[in-house]
């Protein structure tokens, strides 16, 4: 287990991720973007009994890899960063969502989930663009995706930045924010890609 400390911004028009991913000064001082295809598969009740206790749970295809993944939200600072606890397993292709692959907490969601089914709810697919940063001594991740949210027939387009903290100190990410990203205006998403794909849910 270990925590997740990210931001994500939204990009409100579609000519500024070509404008974000051809930043000259990013490119100067932090090299080129790489790329990854991604596709993730979001599961709970159909009364969504695990999001009522802040837990979410997902499989993610990742260029090839398939990671099973549980958050569950922490906090949330004044700044918009988000502190998330996480766990991460890697499983076989094609697979289901089976809570035994969380076997550090598999007791408590199987006391919320009870006899009920899991069942897919949201699925996101993108295109994820990846840039290593080095900032102020920490260690960022900054990802432009770009692609769609899907639930019970229905879409929204998924373009947004996120800056996630890998090694040292949360206050870099605003910083690095301010540095390289202020001249975009980009508004800070409250709303996860999952917690959008539960909106079209509900609907």
């Amino acid at each position: 287990m270990g925590s997740e400390i990210e931001i994500k911004l939204g990009i409100p028009k579609e000519e500024d991720i070509a404008k974000i991913l051809g930043d000259s000064r990013l490119a100067r001082d932090f090299g080129e973007f790489s790329v990854i295809s991604m596709n993730a598969r979001y599961y709970d009740t159909k009364e969504l009994d695990l999001l009522a206790q802040n837990y979410v749970v997902r499989i993610r295809k990742e260029n090839g890899a398939n990671v099973a993944t549980l958050k569950k939200r922490h906090k949330e600072l004044d700044s918009g960063v988000m502190v998330r606890e996480e766990w991460n397993h890697e499983v076989p292709s094609n697979s289901r969502m089976k809570l035994s692959y969380f076997t550090e907490v598999e007791e408590e969601l199987e006391g919320i989930v009870g006899h009920k089914e899991l069942v897919e709810i949201v699925e996101t697919d993108f295109i994820r663009r990846i840039l290593n940063v080095e900032f102020q001594g920490s260690q960022l991740e900054m990802a432009v995706d770009h692609g769609k949210i899907i639930s019970q027939g229905q879409e929204v387009p998924i373009m947004e930045v996120e800056i996630e903290l890998k090694e040292g100190e949360a206050e870099a990410i605003t910083g690095f924010m301010e540095e390289y990203l202020q001249e975009y205006q980009l508004p800070v998403e409250m709303e996860s890609k999952f917690r959008r794909g539960v909106d079209l849910f509900l609907k």
